[in-house]
């Protein structure tokens, strides 16, 4: 269970968040040197911000995001530094008509550590709808499956590489700490 924050006396830290209408910004427009800077955000926050939380200030900014039917979804933006290249993965939606289970989850249930992004799509209008026969839909690749990739997530064919994983939270010392928890 991760450790409370008071907010009061923990400072927050910087979250860059790169909006989009429409859709998420491609993966390849985030470089070691270069992120799509016209879109940014730039607030500060917790790591036990919400994902509804996080709408919330992004709706104070973009007046799109207000609409009764706007839908808002959060994909994190992490580097693999194995491969020096980023990559991504969706963390959760937020709607404006009806509340899910993603509005509850925070940065920290997201795996989120400091330094990483959040690329946020906003869509208007309700959610197309979903066609059973089309085959590219049917893959489950890229879930948790059992299937490992690298990066984040493990390693290529599931043998230690015997390097240091972002996920290792023994990092910095102490059992089970997180990695900002020690300076």
């Amino acid at each position: 269970m991760p450790t409370p924050i008071d907010r009061e006396k923990e400072c927050p830290f910087l979250l860059r968040i790169f909006t989009k209408n429409n859709g998420h910004h491609a993966i390849s427009e985030f470089q070691i040197n270069n992120v799509p800077s016209a879109d940014e955000l730039q607030l500060y926050t917790w790591r036990n911000a919400t994902l509804y939380e996080l709408a919330q200030l992004i709706q104070e900014v973009i007046p799109e995001a207000k609409h009764h039917d706007a839908r808002i979804a959060f994909r994190l933006i992490y580097l693999d530094s194995q491969r020096a290249a980023y990559r991504s993965r969706d963390i959760g939606r937020v709607m404006n008509i009806k509340q899910n289970q993603d509005q509850s989850k925070t940065l920290d249930d997201c795996n989120f550590y400091i330094g990483d992004y959040l690329d946020v799509a906003i869509y208007i209008g309700p959610p197309p709808q979903r066609n059973n026969n089309n085959p590219r839909r049917t893959s489950d690749w890229g879930r948790d499956n059992n299937r490992r990739g690298g990066g984040r997530f493990g390693g290529g064919n599931g043998r230690d590489r015997g390097g240091f994983r972002r996920d290792d939270r023994s990092f910095g010392g102490g059992a089970g700490g997180r990695r900002g928890d020690r300076f």
